[in-house]
């Protein structure tokens, strides 16, 4: 666990509608979510990273919009919206207040609405560094270097034992949908250390992926919600994106 000084490396970065090589724009025109690229003096190296058996890259669906981001072939936000808008329409109802956690910072979307809606402070957290390095690339991740957030690079878990009891007014949780791999970010354990981390009557919004509402025949909804009830917190609002839930006494 350590950390990040972020260090936007934006200013380098062109999506595919700033590029003007035709072979360039011939080879991706048929692709829903076109890739982002920098320039290494005249010639433009896509950006995309495999490390660990995993792969990682930019793309955006329309011009204008913010890139999201793709692993092994997942989508983490959107690219049927903007994605930057879609953080915002998915905490639309939650009241942002004092300090907040934001796990999984992903390209720090969250991390830029939390603020925008009157976030004091942000403690943001990611486990993987090849997310982080990927986000310095991209123009709308700079806000993470903003001197009210501090960028944890680590497993919540870890990063969690470093945390003092109550320190948050909201935590915003904003997982992958549950394959294999990203499970403990969706455990009762998580949640008992949320109910730890929170405030007494602090927030918890849990985003639940459209795509894992039935994953592999479970109802991921209905799991998380049976989950946080059993650590104490009360559910007191739903939307479409996810859950909105309180601390309890």
């Amino acid at each position: 666990m350590r950390i990040i000084n972020f260090k936007p490396k934006s200013s380098n970065t062109y999506t595919y509608w700033d590029i003007k090589e035709e072979s360039v724009i011939v080879k991706y025109m048929h692709e829903q979510c076109k890739p982002l690229f920098i320039k290494n003096g005249e010639s433009l190296t896509r950006l995309y990273i495999e490390s660990g058996g995993h792969s990682y890259k930019l793309c955006s669906s329309n011009r204008g919009w913010a890139p999201t981001l793709v692993i092994d072939g997942i989508v983490m936000h959107t690219v049927m919206n903007d994605p930057l808008k879609y953080s915002y329409v998915k905490i639309s109802g939650v009241r942002i207040r004092g300090v907040v956690l934001d796990c999984c910072t992903g390209l720090g979307y969250t991390t830029l609405v939390a603020l925008r809606k009157g976030a004091r402070r942000v403690v943001t957290v990611e486990a993987d560094d090849n997310v982080i390095e990927l986000a310095s690339y991209n123009p709308w991740s700079i806000h993470l270097a903003d001197p009210r957030v501090d960028l944890m690079l680590g497993d919540i878990y870890e990063v969690s034992g470093w945390i003092r009891d109550s320190a948050f007014d909201v935590i915003i949780h904003d997982p992958p949908r549950p394959t294999k791999r990203f499970t403990a970010l969706y455990s009762e354990e998580l949640y008992r250390i949320y109910s730890r981390l929170l405030r007494k009557g602090g927030l918890l919004y849990h985003y639940v992926p459209m795509t894992g509402v039935k994953y592999r025949g479970r109802n991921v909804r209905r799991g998380v919600i049976e989950r946080l009830r059993s650590v104490g917190f009360i559910i007191i609002g739903e939307n479409e994106y996810g859950l909105l839930a309180r601390k309890g006494s």
